[in-house]
């Protein structure tokens, strides 16, 4: 697409005004012909006119066209206004039908994963400078055997005992674009039935060197995968309870700096240190929190990716000496061959969460944990079954461990489009056992970024 778009430009600018008038362009004021001055002598008897040919400067066919020198420059400015680095080289085009894993070509090196892509989406837009605009919107249906609220209570996406409830998740609203060929900017704003919200609005840059990359705003906090991913790239309709639990309600999140640095290793390896102000759990005021993550992706194949991540945090509780310490593991394992649509993803978290020097409250190490796997049939079917542990969250049972079953079955009309059906089987402490159901159907318009891996 974009050497069409050069293609068009440079057509354009070497394409002189002159020549544009006799096409039926518009013309500068500056270059129309004046009109004839008026003569006091009476007009002459007409003489026929012989047609006039264009001077050799003004003819479009001996313009000369532009140098290799001139249109490389051409090529370099617009590629600027796209957004691609300084002097980046442009990959050559495969073959008609032919992959670039069956070619055998490297495939390009991927963005750090604070980043949604490096260029953005539409080159129109980039020309016209509008950002990438998309809106995601979601809604459903529940349905629980059980009184949720009390014997395991959660953040959302559950009703009344024995009665269905239908429920309005939340419309994203996502602006993305590049401002300059250093930084590029996104934002996502929330829409729910509690109000708006930001959820995400940060810079981040794109050509700073020795690997390095700067994020700076609101983000979503890097800590393990999925507290990374909005809840529309999640292959199960809910989030575990052990990240609800342990991590944060919704997402650990808030205004701070994320500084990544890509290790010059035969595999992908990436550290994160990010400082960041968060109210995990409402808290009225956010507490600074510190944190770290390790991740890494090994290549097990020409299909299978296997990645790895370790991280850790601190938070401090208002009052000197009070933390709240935070570690976690993460696992993805993806197999997707190259000739198929069809792909398995096997991921899983574990997390643990300390209460240190907090006034009045429990010290002990809290843990959790769930594992997935997710089978994409096609372009159009996907199942899924998830198991999960987390501490029980009823006031009189908050000592045991909750244990949920889930399985998941997608239809997917379109790349735009899906339709999910949920069932769980939920085993809370004192024998507290319920069954869920959740029907839920979520869609998306306008340009949305790709995510990270």
């Amino acid at each position: 697409m974009r050497p069409v778009i050069v293609a068009s430009v440079l057509a354009a600018l070497s394409c002189p005004w002159t020549a544009r008038a006799h096409d039926g362009g518009d013309v500068p004021p500056s270059l129309e012909p004046h009109p004839p001055e008026r003569s006091s002598q009476p007009p002459s008897q007409p003489q026929p006119q012989q047609p006039q040919s264009l001077p050799p400067a003004q003819s479009p066919s001996a313009q000369p066209p532009p140098s290799d020198e001139q249109q490389r420059k051409l090529e370099e400015e617009i590629r600027k206004e796209l957004g691609a680095a300084p002097g980046a080289p442009q990959p050559a085009p495969a073959p008609p039908g032919t992959s670039p894993e069956a070619s055998g070509a490297a495939p390009a090196p991927q963005a750090p994963q604070g980043a949604q892509g490096a260029q953005g989406g539409n080159p129109y837009a980039r020309l016209l400078l509008m950002p990438d605009i998309s809106a995601i919107g979601s809604v459903g249906a529940a349905f629980d055997s059980y009184d949720v609220e009390t014997r395991s209570p959660r953040p959302e996406l559950f009703g009344p005992k024995n009665q269905p409830k239908f429920f309005f998740q939340e419309l994203e609203l996502g602006l993305q674009a590049v401002v300059d060929p250093y930084v590029r900017a996104d934002a996502f704003v929330s829409f729910t039935p509690a109000g708006a919200d930001v959820e995400e609005a940060y810079a981040t840059t794109l050509s700073l060197p020795a690997g390095l990359q700067v994020r700076a705003g609101k983000f979503f906090s890097p800590f393990g995968r999925m507290n990374q991913q909005h809840p529309h790239v999640w292959e199960f309709v809910d989030a575990p309870l052990a990240r609800t639990r342990l991590l944060a309600e919704e997402t650990l999140s808030g205004p701070g700096v994320d500084v990544a640095w890509l290790a010059p290793l035969p595999w992908y390896a990436e550290l994160h240190l990010a400082g960041q102000e968060t109210a995990p759990f409402g808290e009225e005021k956010g507490g600074l929190t510190g944190l770290a993550r390790i991740l890494q992706y090994f290549p097990l194949g020409e299909s299978t990716t296997l990645g790895v991540g370790v991280s850790a945090a601190r938070r401090g509780e208002g009052t000197p000496g009070a933390f709240r310490d935070l570690g976690g593991a993460d696992v993805y394992l993806r197999v997707r061959p190259l000739q198929t649509r069809a792909y398995l993803a096997l991921q899983g978290e574990v997390y643990l969460r300390k209460l240190r020097g907090v006034p009045g409250a429990d010290s002990t190490t809290r843990n959790g944990w769930w594992a997935q796997a997710f089978w994409r049939r096609d372009a159009w079917w996907g199942y899924g079954l998830r198991y999960e542990e987390a501490p029980g969250a009823a006031l009189d049972l908050a000592g045991g461990t909750e244990r949920r079953t889930s399985a998941v079955l997608a239809w997917l009309p379109s790349e735009f489009q899906r339709i999910r059906l949920q069932a769980g089987y939920d085993r809370a402490p004192g024998g507290r056992d319920g069954f869920e159901a959740l029907l839920h159907l979520e869609f998306g318009i306008g340009a949305h970024g790709a995510h990270p891996f």
